[in-house]
């Protein structure tokens, strides 16, 4: 009976304890009712806000409506504020934090002044910086975005949101939307349905108002308390738990009030439940604890993964400077695809991009003109990232002279940049064809070929040049080669006859050109040569040779006879030269050493070094 009344006291002092110990934690922790809602303003700075709404553009709308409320709502809420798209022309990592929670009142609202529209819409990576925000994870936190439309960096406003209320279910996010067309602004609509926050559709400047009122009236008012009652018994000494269940009145009963975004039940939840073991001594089993409630922590939640903003950005050398335009980027799976190559992803033009890239690995190609640098990156899941790239570029400018130092006009001459390896057959990589004299041309550093073409014949000289990172390199090149026109005439000084096919050979009886006309006229290089030109089936032949630079006309005489077949034959198929006969000149010996066409024995070669085939003057600055 002793056993019973002790037990029974024992129970009635307990709400008293408890009571007691909740009074002492209060003196240590504020009230709930003075801590003032974390709420996160996340404000859009694209180039959307610029579009006027009626007379104000919806940037203007914004600031007006919250620099009021701010002031308005300051004493219940503590405001922050996080921006996006007001800093650069194309970057979806442009995301600031302006005010942290509580730093945004009535007397510094001019922050909303600082942002100016310039770039993108990356909401979803906005909204995740916002949820960083929270004075700690389970601790409750109100985003309120006001963005003009969707999502531009192509990331999933959904996805993100429903991921912050897995990880973070104290987060609400409210959205107002603010564009002349409702449609557009449904994007919006899916992260406060995952969070359990207000959405607003305002299509013009009052809805605007009276929208975001009601966000921030919702933010204020308290979510209503919902009673969960858990069944306790605890162990009483000396028998207690015998009275406790004589006298079920004194169950004790525990209230809890579902927070925000936790789902509240008028039922006592299982995990909730715990009664402890007793034996028949009335000792509780050695094997269970005594305590007042016992909560099987719920499955670690599977984060999906979730794309991630990676900035990018070029120097011209390691000390910069920063490129500012002219680049283009590729973005290739690092993998190769079923055909061999690499899966392009993305291309940007931006000079400095940000590309929304799943957790993996990639391959990026930075180009600026010929210059262009592949580089191996890897995107992990978390904040955003930024990746530079070192291109070391140099300039080439190349010009061209005659052997006289005249400049050429430009349209005579070409160029050709080779790599400066060559394979086993001796053959270059091109890096660009017919480039034109003056312009300079963007390359990587390094050491180049260059083959110069003047005229559309043979008078090419072939010279290599070294490119610096971060500098232009200036090389002209000077050519040997004259301009020769033909003639076929009667007699010499005569008029010219129409209807005459040309072929030019080498004293070696290779082909340089063939043509037709009165007065073909070609760039030959330097050398000795000879021609056939065919009129009314008949063939005239001469032989001449051209010196660097000096251009002259060719004049063929029919009146000279026509040229046996025999004879064109050997031209055109010269046997090889015999041996040269001791004494030949060229050996160190004195000889004539004339062949069998009145030339040289030894074919010239119009590309040989006869007289000075070309000088490649650098200048580097």
């Amino acid at each position: 009976m002793w056993g019973k009344r002790c037990a029974a006291y024992w129970l009635a002092l307990f709400p008293a304890v408890l009571l007691g110990a909740a009074a002492a934690n209060g003196e240590d922790a504020p009230s709930p009712d003075t801590v003032r809602p974390a709420t996160i303003v996340v404000l859009d700075g694209s180039t959307a806000v610029t579009v006027k709404i009626g007379e104000a553009s919806k940037l203007d709308i914004a600031r007006t409506e919250l620099g009021q409320s701010v002031g308005r709502y300051g004493d219940r809420l503590s405001f922050g504020l996080v921006a996006f798209g007001h800093r650069k022309a194309a970057n979806c990592a442009d995301i600031e934090i302006l005010a942290k929670a509580g730093e945004l009142t009535a007397e510094s609202h001019s922050k909303l002044l600082d942002i100016k529209p310039q770039g993108q819409a990356p909401i979803a990576a906005a909204l995740t910086e916002a949820a960083k925000m929270a004075p700690k994870p389970e601790a409750r936190l109100d985003i309120v975005l006001i963005a003009a439309g969707g999502d531009s960096c192509g990331a999933d406003i959904c996805a993100v949101a429903g991921e912050l209320n897995k990880t973070s279910p104290a987060i609400r996010i409210h959205a107002i939307g603010l564009d002349a067309k409702a449609e557009e602004l449904k994007p919006l609509a899916c992260a406060t349905a995952a969070t359990g926050g207000e959405f607003v559709a305002a299509t013009e400047a009052s809805t605007f108002k009276e929208g975001l009122s009601t966000v921030l009236d919702a933010i204020v008012s308290p979510a209503p308390t919902v009673r969960t009652v858990s069944t306790v018994t605890i162990q009483a000494p000396d028998g207690a738990a015998e009275a406790a269940a004589a006298n079920p009145s004194d169950t004790l009963e525990i209230t809890q009030a579902a927070g925000p975004g936790q789902p509240a039940t008028s039922e006592p939840a299982a995990q909730d439940q715990h009664e402890t073991a007793v034996n028949k001594s009335g000792a509780p089993a050695k094997s269970e604890p005594t305590t007042l409630a016992q909560r099987t922590p719920p499955p670690k939640p599977v984060v999906p993964q979730k794309p991630v903003p990676v900035t990018f950005k070029a120097l011209v050398t390691e000390v910069g400077p920063k490129l500012q335009s002219g680049l283009t980027w590729r973005v290739y799976a690092a993998q190769n695809a079923s055909n061999g190559d690499h899966t392009l992803i993305s291309t940007h033009r931006e000079a400095t991009p940000t590309a929304a890239l799943m957790p993996g690995e990639y391959l990026v190609n930075a180009a600026y003109g010929l210059s262009n640098l592949t580089k191996k990156i890897k995107v992990e899941g978390g904040r955003s990232i930024e990746e530079t790239f070192i291109l070391n570029i140099g300039g080439l400018k190349l010009a061209a002279a005659l052997a006289n130092g005249e400049t050429m006009p430009e349209q005579s001459v070409r160029f050709d940049i080779l790599s400066d390896e060559e394979d086993q057959f001796g053959n270059r990589d091109t890096i660009l064809a017919d480039a034109t004299p003056g312009m300079v041309i963007r390359l990587n550093a390094g050491a180049y070929h260059i083959v110069s073409v003047y005229g559309d014949a043979n008078a090419t000289v072939k010279a290599d040049v070294t490119v610096e990172p971060g500098k232009i390199t200036e090389a002209t090149i000077k050519h040997n080669g004259a301009k020769i026109t033909f003639r076929l005439v009667q007699s010499l000084g005569g008029e010219a006859l129409a209807d005459t096919k040309w072929t030019i050979l080498t004293s070696a009886g290779d082909m340089v050109k063939e043509n037709a006309g009165a007065l073909p006229t070609h760039i030959l290089a330097a050398g000795s040569y000879a021609v056939i030109a065919d009129h009314n089936g008949l063939s005239y032949t001469r032989k001449f040779s051209i010196e660097p630079g000096e251009a002259k006309q060719i004049e063929v005489a029919v009146a000279d006879g026509p040229t046996a077949p025999e004879e064109v034959k050997a031209l055109m198929d010269p046997p090889e030269p015999p041996a040269p006969p001791a004494g030949f000149a060229g050996d160190g010996s004195s000889g004539s050493g004339l062949g069998f066409d009145g030339f040289s024995a030894r074919p010239a070669d119009p590309n040989a070094p006869l007289i000075n085939p070309g000088i490649l003057l650098r200048g580097t600055r």
